[in-house]
């Protein structure tokens, strides 16, 4: 059965991205001597299949050798996480999880004066 976007990252997929998108391109070797801790190639082609199945990551070959490349920006898998993450654990309230992120968090004034301003911008104003 064909994976979808729709189930996410997991954890290993997600440190292989952030190789990807720091890089912009990579081999599973260069992408293995990046990683916080070893993986085996046979593992890291396994994920990357997985990943490109679910629409993640493209591949084209430049020799003998695949370079991978990230088929979606940064920005689209934190935007889609945090929607599901409000939805799953916040009952899909945004102000229940930034009333969660000020608890839990140590967040100076300066902090929220910054983000007050930054929600005053128009939508998109976020970086």
């Amino acid at each position: 059965m064909a994976r979808t976007r729709q189930e996410g990252l997991t954890a290993r997929e997600a440190e292989l991205m952030q190789v990807l998108w720091h890089r912009g391109e990579a081999t599973v070797e260069r992408m293995q001597a990046d990683l916080p801790d070893r993986l085996e190639g046979s593992t890291i082609r396994t994920l990357l299949q997985i990943m490109e199945d679910k629409g993640y990551v493209t591949r084209s070959k430049q020799g003998r050798a695949n370079v991978y490349r990230p088929a979606v920006e940064q920005q689209q898998i934190q935007v889609s996480a945090m929607k599901h993450i409000i939805q799953k654990l916040f009952g899909g309230s945004t102000e229940m999880l930034l009333a969660r992120l000020v608890e839990e968090e140590d967040i100076d004034l300066d902090e929220v004066a910054r983000l007050r301003e930054k929600l005053k911008q128009p939508k998109g104003g976020l970086s």
